[in-house]
């Protein structure tokens, strides 16, 4: 058997294997063309095979026309193939390329012009002599494999990523293999070289097979200087051998007789213990050069891995993994997003771009097709790997090449995404290793930061209780000291009331005869009677002070009771407070005034608010120059509505509002925006912000504008 119809034999094999491979794996347009691809490819093979068993012409011209059939629809569907892998579908092109390889394969099955002038080369093969028509099927069939590589190399210009890398696959591989194919049309055209090159076509159809239906492909690169260590190492070595015995066989022969081929043989054997050696060395040292690069930035990302854990503040080590990353790797984006549960969603927390267009407050929920597949799969994904409803769900898609998520065990912390490296390169199998590394590493770190912040939370917690505890402590010694001198002035008051009293009852001709004397007791009377009203008034709020002050007894005072109420209390102590005689208080209740909550908390963040209104209402009518004084009308309002599972209570004032520096800081402890001669302590509106949403499980939040006014809004559940 010749080597022609060994490499015939390997091409039928390899072909049909592929076909049914494309047929049970492949999915797309591109893959059924493929599938077709290598069945013309496979005639090809018998053709090949037959030609190299021809012993005649007539044999040959039989052979050759079988062989041709195949061959002459290769080119053409390998520019169907890239049409349709590139979208561009320019379809003259494809109308020409199938009618003239209809004509061309009519000509050669038809009549004999094509192969004619049969000449045996090689000692085994049968060539015709090419003909003027036999060498315009040539030209037709090469312009068409010159289209198809010309838009390949298009394509590669202007894509990136898995898309790019398997176009550059294709476009070698094919170009290794028309070269291969082509060199069986040579001694046609007089060069008398073997045609070797037939063994290459299996090579590439492989190789294409291989890019066509795997996302992650190997560098081309390394892939090219792999086959070039295998062909010098293994080919060259292993042949040496061979050739030494085709050299030395009628040297040693005389001298050893019948075992004269121990000596190739021995030869045979040491070199293929080399060949592995040689092939690894020079593998290696190709990889080195080629891959220079990439290994320096996968060296780097390895090191600065290790040394995230030595950042405790996790805003901090958001940024500085981004820098790293878009730095070292050199990409034009990256992001990074980490899970915060009281959002239930994954949450921007830094990002670096060129382009700067991927910024802002962007989330991705829970329900989020991404963060189900992360959650389900927890590898790092090439973009064009995810599924079709993935890829639709991701704000930029544009830009994001690759993602890696970040776990512990089970829990996703959080996941970056990684745009295109700059020089264009895919990422290969290598880096998704790497971020592999890295992305664990991260997720250390960034559990380390969240543990040490709940720490510190936890701890400010313990000082908080324990400073609560000791106020409360403090509270109930000093409100008996209160209620001491409260109870003194509720004896004086009603001793006075009934001094008073029996005195007009026992001299009543004295008190009708004097009307100053009874204006002076009506009004003593008064007094007496404000006097135990307030005092009253006031031991219900040092009541209301010591439940909040024993935090652990709350949960036995929530109740329902009339918001209205409460107002008209506060609403009294302001005027105290204060020294006026009214209030500019607006309320308006919706249906009813009956409210869920621990009234004396309630009374508390109520009284707290109000009087913050109306200092702000004083502060403003200060700051205003005389004219606008005499035209401010000032106004504080309270509106309660009853919502779906809570009921909202809303504060507004037009005072002299909070100044955009100072927002952030409101519900700050010890934090205040009042004048140094007022009573502001800065602990008014935490103490309120923690009633409402650690104890009543409701929400605090307000709107401002600085000499414009304030809302606050108070929302607690229903129960």
């Amino acid at each position: 058997m010749s080597l022609f119809s060994l490499s015939g034999i390997i091409i039928v094999i390899t072909s049909l294997g592929l076909f049914l491979m494309l047929s049970i794996y492949g999915r797309s347009k591109v893959h059924r063309l493929w599938a077709f691809f290598n069945i013309v490819v496979a005639i090809w093979g018998v053709g090949s095979f037959l030609v190299g068993r021809a012993t005649s012409p007539e044999e040959a011209l039989f052979a050759w026309r079988i062989g041709h059939s195949g061959a002459i629809l290769i080119p053409v569907l390998f520019y169907h193939t890239i049409a349709i892998f590139t979208d561009k579908r320019k379809k003259h092109i494809l109308v020409y390329a199938y009618i003239q390889a209809i004509v061309v394969l009519a000509f050669f099955l038809i009549t004999n012009k094509a192969l004619t002038n049969w000449q045996l080369l090689f000692n085994s093969l049968y060539y015709n002599r090419a003909t003027l028509v036999y060498a315009c099927a040539v030209a037709s069939w090469s312009l068409i494999a010159f289209l198809a590589h010309y838009e390949l190399v298009r394509f590669i210009h202007s894509n990136k990523g898995i898309k790019r890398l398997q176009a550059s696959y294709i476009f070698w591989c094919f170009l290794i293999g028309f070269i291969g194919g082509a060199s069986t049309l040579l001694p046609s055209f007089g060069l008398k070289i073997y045609p070797l090159g037939n063994f290459g076509i299996p090579i590439y159809c492989i190789v294409v097979t291989y890019a066509i239906l795997k996302y992650r492909l190997m560098d081309i690169r390394v892939f090219i200087s792999r086959i070039a260590a295998f062909l010098i190492s293994y080919p060259f070595f292993l042949g040496l051998p061979f050739f030494f015995a085709y050299r030395m066989q009628p040297i040693l022969y005389p001298i050893w007789g019948m075992n004269w081929w121990l000596a190739p043989a021995g030869l045979l054997l040491f070199f293929a213990t080399l060949s592995p050696l040689a092939y690894g060395q020079i593998r290696g040292r190709m990889e080195n050069v080629l891959l220079a690069e990439q290994k320096r930035y996968q060296k780097l990302l390895l090191q600065a891995a290790g040394g995230m854990v030595a950042e405790h503040n996790l805003g901090r080590l958001a940024k500085l993994i981004v820098y790293i990353v878009k730095r070292i790797v050199k990409i034009d984006f990256t992001a990074i997003f980490l899970d915060n549960e009281k959002t239930g969603a994954y949450k921007l927390q830094a990002s670096r771009s060129s382009r700067r267009s991927f910024s802002g407050n962007i989330n991705f929920p829970y329900d989020n097709a991404l963060i189900k597949h992360l959650r389900a799969h927890k590898e790092p994904f090439i973009y064009e790997e995810l599924p079709s409803s993935v890829r639709n769900s991701l704000g930029a898609p544009g830009q994001i090449s690759m993602i890696v998520p970040s776990y512990i065990e089970d829990e996703l912390l959080g996941f970056i995404f990684l745009g295109e490296k700059i020089n264009r390169q895919a990422y290969t199998e290598d880096d998704i290793n790497v971020f592999k590394i890295l992305s664990h590493q991260a997720a250390l770190a960034i559990k380390n930061c969240l543990f040490l912040e709940e720490s510190k939370q936890a701890q400010e917690r313990i000082f908080t209780a324990e400073k609560l505890a000791s106020i409360g402590g403090m509270a109930d010694g000093v409100a008996h000291q209160i209620k001491n001198r409260l109870n003194q002035f509720s004896v004086a008051s009603g001793e006075l009331k009934y001094e008073v009293k029996d005195f007009i009852d026992t001299h009543p001709e004295l008190v009708s005869s004097n009307p100053d004397l009874k204006k002076s007791f009506d009004y003593i009377t008064k007094i007496g009677e404000s006097l135990i009203a307030n005092v009253k008034k006031t031991d219900g709020i040092v009541k209301g002070i010591l439940q909040f002050a024993r935090v652990e007894e709350k949960e036995t005072f929530f109740s329902r009771f009339s918001l209205k109420e409460v107002i008209d209390l506060s609403e009294g102590l302001l005027k105290v407070k204060h020294e006026v005689a009214s209030i500019p208080l607006v309320v308006q209740m919706q249906s009813s005034d009956i409210i869920y909550g621990v009234k004396a908390q309630i009374t508390e963040a109520i009284y707290n608010i109000l009087d913050n209104a109306f200092e702000a209402i004083q502060e403003k009518r200060q700051a205003l120059d005389e004219e606008d004084r005499k035209k401010f009308t000032p106004f504080i309002k309270v509106v309660l509505t009853h919502e779906s599972g809570f009921h909202r209570i809303e504060i507004s004032d037009n005072g002299i509002g909070i100044k955009k520096e100072d927002r952030q800081k409101i519900f700050a402890p010890f934090f205040t925006t009042k004048s140094s001669y007022k009573s502001g302590t800065g602990i008014g509106m935490y103490v309120v912000k923690r009633m409402v949403e650690e104890n009543h499980k409701g929400r605090v939040s307000f709107s401002t504008e600085y000499m414009q006014g304030t809302r606050f809004l108070i929302d607690l559940p229903e129960k």
